[in-house]
């Protein structure tokens, strides 16, 4: 609201959030969860997006809290909840059991506030509090929630730089003049995807990595078809020569072979395509185990397919211009003499000769890159977790899908709590906010008392878990220092958290972290109690670098802005420790859910071996077998060229292998030659490959995950690639072996 009120660079600013809702078609029926987005009234306008069908929301919808119970679906679910039937609009659906208006119909492409996240529907912000059980309070206006995404649209001839610098000073006013809650915070703007790669660096650097290994098999392939082309042009000397003693022009005949280069690539950029289809149906087998409606859209677009012809054009100029140049320019009465050039030199193979050295370097350090993080993601998912992932059911809920009060919420869980741990084949139950290791909980920023922290920072960015008694016990994660969250700690007693080792380390480095406190929401925030330590463990995704983590009672959270979290803890999911196999006790569970509440919905049903493996392994898996095709394709291309090289040098030299032969050369000298120039170009690009290695090792196992990389492999790797050139290059050399000197003497 600050920031619409006083920014000028902007023609419209939107904000909105995600949020799930318990739909139904009836009154009441039993709600199913769906994840929709609460938008202000001009978020369809400032994205510029049109609905299918009806129209979206007014910009008075949003001004009155709990006014306008209007909402637009999203395409998908008009699909498969209306049929797709034009004669939803006007009808009447319920969230939250709060009767709502269906008014329009969102393209089916639109995934806004964030590419990933396809929303059900979208409903008015200001409904927010009424759908929450929450009438009074307006979201907009409390300035301790900031959990809304704002888009804003830049007025024309308004600089991203502008708007950013004026966003800056407004977060600077607003610091001073609300110094409670916005002394910690700043504002800045930037473009929507910059924003999303700063938020996920791991995620870009991974990417980065799979485009640096795409385009070193571009290379190869690229520096494959150079070779043919000095190859061809090399054989079509004599007739190139005539075309240029009859009077044609060089640049008609580069243009000639230029074309027939791009000819090449677009044929070889169709089989690309083909190929990255492949990449797309495998990529799009990650899973990922949430009922949030997570978009992971791998198709091919418009964009891929011009990239493609792009990529393909450039390759053809830039890998078949130094052949055609070379190959208009011969020594025309030696060319006009012979078939071939008649310089034998074994210069004219120095160039390829680098390219083939240039292929095998390529793909060795492919196949050390695929090898090395197949180790690493196998001993990363041999190693303990640090929590535990067999015998644990787990069930996740929302109660304010049913507008349940904070009262009734508190009573609900207490209640489901104590019910599981009665269930027979149940050792132990506990409540978390967030299942790892999947991202969730809350961000708090925090003071810790007696720390200095480095200049410029006044707080310290820390994810949060509010969980219940007994969660380490149920997840198996060891206190190693002080006590863990306990049936004492209440909404009536002081604040207190359990912190992980390395935000103990971080801060406290020679003492004791127990007993120390630190502050949440500024230096006058609530005071919090550090009462115990918990060992290290992967809270968001396996590989993951070490984070700072809090665990925090989950009582404490329902008190807003005296605990850590800012909001109410509304979604929280039950885990069991069963005695037996954890899916036998999925029907036990909604039995008991049942009997508390008949119109309460299990949102996931999950065993957490399921969410390890699908999270886990699955993900992994797909980087592996991502990585072991770009090997693969980059030692094939290295292999072809190689071999393609010794075809291409035995047939030229067939004269004087004739020689050789004639003059008492026999047919194991011949085939011992050969090999020994196959395997010193071979050699050659092995060391290279294993230098290239060591010097981008060190980034690559840290971005992996693993502790270091296996010697024994890479020479493993090394020696299979030198036996496979060797294989390549016997063929070659067992053909020259065959060559009938008086023949070949002969037709000289």
């Amino acid at each position: 609201m600050d920031l619409k009120k006083k920014a000028n660079s902007f023609s419209g600013l939107t904000a909105s959030e995600y949020s799930p809702f318990g739909f139904t078609a009836e009154k009441n029926a039993l709600p199913k969860m769906k994840y929709g987005v609460l938008a202000s009234g001009d978020f369809f306008r400032v994205l510029e997006v049109r609905p299918v069908l009806g129209r979206d929301f007014r910009t008075d919808e949003d001004q009155v809290v709990g006014r306008d119970a209007v909402v637009v679906l999203g395409y998908d679910f008009w699909q498969t909840e209306f049929g797709g039937k034009p004669d939803a609009i006007g009808k009447t659906i319920y969230l939250n059991n709060v009767a709502c208006t269906v008014i329009g119909v969102a393209p089916e492409s639109f995934t806004a506030p964030y590419p990933t996240i396809r929303g059900a529907l979208y409903v008015p912000l200001a409904m927010g509090p009424r759908l929450a059980g929450d009438s009074q309070a307006n979201m907009l206006k409390r300035r301790e929630l900031r959990q809304v995404f704002v888009h804003g649209r830049l007025k024309p001839g308004v600089s991203v730089t502008e708007a950013a610098a004026e966003t800056a000073v407004i977060g600077q006013q607003l610091a001073q003049a609300y110094p409670e809650t916005n002394r910690t915070c700043s504002l800045a703007a930037g473009l929507d995807v910059v924003s999303r790669l700063r938020e996920n660096p791991a995620r870009v650097a991974i990417v980065g990595f799979l485009l640096a290994l795409a385009a070193v098999v571009l290379l190869i392939a690229c520096a494959n078809v150079m070779n043919l082309m000095l190859s061809r042009g090399q054989a079509r000397s004599r007739e190139i020569a005539v075309r240029l003693a009859i009077g044609a022009g060089r640049g008609r005949l580069i243009r000639q072979l230029l074309t027939e280069s791009l000819l090449i690539a677009l044929a070889g950029g169709a089989l690309g395509l083909v190929v990255a289809q492949a990449g797309a149906d495998l990529f799009s087998q990650i899973r990922i185990p949430s009922d949030i409606p997570i978009v992971l859209d791998f198709g091919l677009d418009t964009g891929v397919l011009l990239f493609t012809i792009a990529a393909s054009a450039a390759s053809a100029t830039l890998f078949g211009l130094a052949p055609a140049l070379q190959s208009t320019k011969p020594k025309l009465a030696q060319a006009l003499k012979a078939g071939r050039s008649a310089d034998g030199k074994r210069r004219r193979f120095r160039g390829r000769n680098a390219l083939v050295i240039a292929q095998v370097a390529g793909s060795l350090l492919l196949l050390i890159f695929a090898t090395q993080t197949y180790r690493g993601a196998s001993m990363l998912l041999a190693a303990p977790a640090g929590f535990r992932t067999e015998h644990v059911l787990t069930a996740s809920f929302d109660p304010s899908l049913a507008r349940y009060t904070a009262a009734q919420m508190e009573v609900f869980y207490k209640r489901l709590l104590e019910r599981a741990r009665e269930m027979p084949g149940v050792k132990a139950a506990a409540l978390m906010q967030t299942v790892p290791p999947f991202p969730g909980g809350d961000q708090s920023r925090l003071i810790p008392d007696g720390v200095r922290l480095p200049p410029g920072t006044e707080a310290v960015s820390v994810i949060s878990n509010a969980v219940s008694e007994d969660y380490f016990e149920v997840m198996d994660i060891p206190i190693v220092e002080g006590r863990p969250i306990q049936e004492t700690d209440r909404a009536d007693t002081p604040r207190v958290a359990v912190v992980n080792e390395l935000f103990a380390k971080k801060y406290y480095p020679t003492q004791s972290a127990v007993g120390k406190r630190f502050r949440v929401n500024g230096a006058g925030g609530a005071p919090v109690q550090i009462v115990g330590v918990a060992k290290q463990s992967k809270y968001l995704f396996p590989v993951e670098p070490p984070l700072d983590y809090l665990y925090i009672p989950m009582v404490q959270t329902t008190q807003t802005g005296t605990g850590l979290a800012r909001n109410l803890v509304t979604g929280m999911t039950l885990a069991l420790y069963t005695v037996g196999a954890p899916g036998d006790m999925a029907g036990p569970v909604r039995e008991l859910v049942g009997s508390l509440d008949s119109g309460q919905p299990i949102i996931g049903l999950r065993t957490m071996e399921e969410i390890f493996d699908v999270r886990a392994r699955g993900t992994l898996n797909v980087m592996v077998e991502a990585l072991a095709g770009l090997g693969v394709l980059g030692f094939v291309l290295a292999l072809v060229g190689l071999y393609g090289l010794m075809t291409y040098s035995v047939g030229l030299r067939q004269r004087e292998i004739g020689i050789r032969m004639a003059i008492g050369a026999d047919r194991a000298g011949v085939v011992k030659m050969v090999l020994n120039e196959g395997l010193t170009l071979a050699g050659t690009g092995v060391v290279i490959g294993v230098l290239l290695w060591l010097l981008t090792s060190k980034p690559v196992m840290t971005m992996i995950g693993a502790c270091g990389f296996s010697w024994i492999l890479l020479a493993l790797v090394a020696a299979g690639l030198l036996g496979a050139a060797a294989l390549g290059a016997y063929f070659p050399a067992r053909r020259a072996s065959q060559v009938d000197p008086n023949i070949v003497l002969r037709q000289e």
